[in-house]
């Protein structure tokens, strides 16, 4: 992780705890949690999808999903500005979607706000890339 100042250390701090935090509600299927840590116009996109997703859709699709993600990298958190971040990593996914195979090496992009002291995801997107 590149320097920081130390006042955006705990902001680093906090953002990958919630990146976390969604990680665990992914792989419990917890609907409550991930609305609790996505902005309401949160928007996914993933290779496996047929186009962007909102949080409800991505919660309808939690049953068909069976994914593991397994970092290739450290996490990368950029200050977009003072209440936003970008957050990037290399990651192997490995599993299912609607039954049908998922074995790719990945890019993952999020972006985050800061929404009354609490860092929420806004955006994410997985980009697939060569192994």
């Amino acid at each position: 992780m590149p320097a920081l100042a130390d006042e955006r250390l705990a902001d680093v701090e906090a953002i990958d705890n919630t990146v976390g935090q969604l990680d665990e509600a992914f792989a419990t299927d917890d609907p409550d949690a991930l609305k609790a840590l996505m902005t309401e116009d949160h928007i996914a996109v993933l290779p496996f999808h047929r186009g962007p997703e909102t949080v409800e859709q991505m919660i309808a699709g939690l049953s068909k999903t069976d994914i593991k993600q397994t970092d290739l990298s450290e996490p990368t958190v950029v200050f977009l500005g003072p209440n936003s971040a970008m957050r990037t990593l290399t990651a192997k996914f490995e599993g299912t979607y609607e039954d049908k195979p998922v074995d790719s090496t990945v890019f993952i992009t999020s972006i985050l706000v800061q929404d009354e002291g609490k860092w929420l995801e806004s955006f994410y997107q997985v980009t697939t890339i060569a192994p």
